[in-house]
C-alpha cells in the first residue's frame, strides 16, 4: 500500500517531466539570446503561460466543487488558490472568478486552452458577454463571442473592453447599439464613483504616501496634467538626471499641488482655502542657515526656511509672520502677488527663465522679487520682478545661487556664492 502511494500518477509525471524541460531551457536562455531567438521566446513562453493558465481555472473549478477548502481549513477557495500563488488571496479570488465565470468547453474556454487568449482577454471577453442586451439569442451570443476572440489578436486590452461593448454591432443597428453602449457606460460610471477612494499616511522620514482608486475619466485627465510636468525634455530643463518616470511623475504631482488655483476652490469653514505658514519674522530675513524652520499651520508640518522662502514667493499660500510676542504683523500675502497682467509683461519682456543657460519658458517660470525679497521689504513692482523656473528659484531660496538687478541696465544676474562673475541669460535678453 505504501509503494503504490509513492508511486507518481500520470499528471505527476507529465509535471514532472514539464519541470525537467524548463530546466534545460535555464543554461540555454541563460547563455546568451540573439535577438531573433529572444522574440522567439517571449511569443511561445506566452503562448505556454496561457495554457497553462488555462489548466489552473480547470483545477480551480475541481477544487470548488469539491469544497476542498473546508476540509483543509481554508476561510475560502479563494484562499486556498492563493496560498499556491504567493500566499496571495486576491490572485486566487481572481483565479477562482475565472472559473466559475467561463463555461467549460466554451468558446473562450477552448481558445485559452490552445494558448490563443490570455486570462485578461477572458475576463473581458467574458464581461462582455454577460453585459449583451437580455434579448440576445443563443446564435447571436456565439457570433459575439466568436468575434471578440479574433478581435483579441490585434486589440489592446483596453480597446477589446471598448469593443466588448459595442459587440452587438454584429446583429442590431446603430441607434440600439449606442443605446445599449450607454447604458453599460452610466452603471459604470456610478460604480466607479461609488468605488472612490483616497488615503494618505505620513510615513516619519519626511515623506507621505497614499493610494487612491478613480473614475478612469479624472484618471486620464490626471496623467495628462502629470505627463506634461514629467516630460523628459521639460526634466533636461530644470536639470533633472532623471531616467525613472515614477520619478518625474511623483516631482511632477508636486508642482501640481503647489499651483493649484486656492481662489476657485470651494469655500471651506465659510472661508477661501487658504494654507498658512507660520514663521518668526527675524528667521524670515535672516540667513537660511541660521533660520529656525516654518511651519503649516494646518496639520503642523514643518519645513526649512529655504523652503518657505520658496513658496512665499509664487505659492498660493498666507504666510503668517509673528513677531517675538506671536503677534500677526503681516496676512495679506496673497496681495503681494504680482498681478496676472504683470506676468503677462514679464513673459513678453523676458521670454522666459532669466538664469543663465536656462531655456524654460514663461509658462513653467515664477517671478522672484528682485534684489529685495518681500521678506527683505521688496516691492512687487514690475521693474523689480525677475522670472525664474522652479528648480532656479529654490536655488536661490537655499541659498545655492545669488541673484540681482544690474545697477546699471537692471537685467537679471545670477553668479554661484563664492565666485566674482555675475552672469546673464543671453539667449532671453541679449
Amino acid at each position: 500500500m505504501v509503494a503504490a502511494l509513492s508511486e507518481p500518477t500520470p499528471l505527476g509525471a507529465e509535471l514532472a517531466a514539464l519541470q525537467g524541460v524548463i530546466g534545460r531551457l535555464d543554461p540555454l536562455v541563460r547563455s546568451g539570446l540573439t535577438p531573433a531567438d529572444a522574440q522567439h521566446l517571449t511569443s511561445e513562453v506566452g503562448r505556454v503561460k496561457n495554457r497553462l493558465d488555462a489548466l489552473t481555472v480547470r483545477a480551480a473549478r475541481v477544487i470548488h466543487d469539491s469544497r476542498l477548502a473546508r476540509r483543509q481549513g481554508a476561510a475560502s477557495t479563494g484562499d486556498l488558490l492563493g496560498r499556491d500563488l504567493g500566499n496571495d488571496r486576491t490572485a486566487g479570488n481572481r483565479l477562482l472568478g475565472m472559473a466559475r465565470d467561463v463555461p467549460e468547453e466554451s468558446l473562450t474556454d477552448q481558445a485559452l486552452s490552445a494558448g490563443d487568449l490570455t486570462l485578461a482577454q477572458a475576463r473581458i471577453i467574458t464581461d462582455g458577454l454577460k453585459n449583451l442586451p437580455g434579448n440576445t439569442t443563443d446564435e447571436q451570443r456565439v457570433t459575439a463571442e466568436r468575434t471578440l476572440i479574433a478581435d483579441a489578436r490585434r486589440f489592446t486590452p483596453k480597446d477589446l473592453r471598448a469593443r466588448a461593448d459595442r459587440i452587438a454591432d454584429q446583429w442590431a443597428d446603430k441607434p440600439t447599439v449606442d443605446r445599449h453602449e450607454s447604458e453599460l457606460l452610466v452603471e459604470r460610471e456610478q460604480r466607479a464613483w461609488n468605488a472612490t477612494r483616497l488615503s494618505m499616511w505620513a510615513n516619519g522620514d519626511g515623506t507621505t504616501s497614499g493610494r487612491f482608486t478613480i473614475p478612469d475619466a479624472q484618471a486620464a485627465m490626471l496623467k495628462t496634467v502629470l505627463d506634461a510636468y514629467a516630460s523628459p525634455r521639460r526634466a533636461g530643463m530644470l536639470g533633472r538626471e532623471i531616467d525613472d518616470y515614477a520619478t518625474r511623475v511623483g516631482q511632477g504631482f508636486c508642482e501640481l499641488i503647489e499651483r493649484v488655483p486656492t481662489d476657485r476652490l470651494p469655500n471651506h469653514g465659510g472661508n477661501n482655502v487658504l494654507v498658512t505658514v507660520n514663521m518668526n519674522l527675524e528667521d524670515l530675513e535672516g540667513r537660511i542657515e541660521d533660520a529656525a524652520p516654518g511651519t503649516i499651520t494646518t496639520d503642523g508640518t514643518r519645513m526649512s526656511p529655504g523652503q518657505v522662502r520658496r513658496l512665499a514667493c509664487d505659492a498660493k499660500l498666507l504666510p503668517q509672520v509673528f513677531g517675538g510676542e506671536s503677534v500677526p504683523l503681516d496676512l495679506g500675502r496673497e496681495e503681494r502677488l504680482f498681478t496676472r497682467y504683470q506676468r503677462i509683461a514679464i513673459a513678453n519682456r523676458d521670454h522666459g527663465c532669466a538664469a543663465p543657460d536656462c531655456d524654460r519658458p514663461p509658462g513653467w517660470c515664477e517671478a522672484h522679487h528682485g534684489d529685495r525679497t518681500w521678506a527683505d521689504g521688496g516691492s512687487t513692482n514690475l521693474k523689480d520682478a525677475i522670472p525664474v523656473c522652479a528648480e532656479h528659484h529654490r536655488q536661490i531660496h537655499t541659498g545655492h545661487l545669488e541673484c540681482r538687478l544690474n545697477p546699471h541696465d537692471g537685467i537679471p544676474e545670477f553668479r554661484r556664492p563664492g565666485t566674482r562673475q555675475w552672469k546673464r541669460n543671453h539667449r532671453w535678453r541679449p
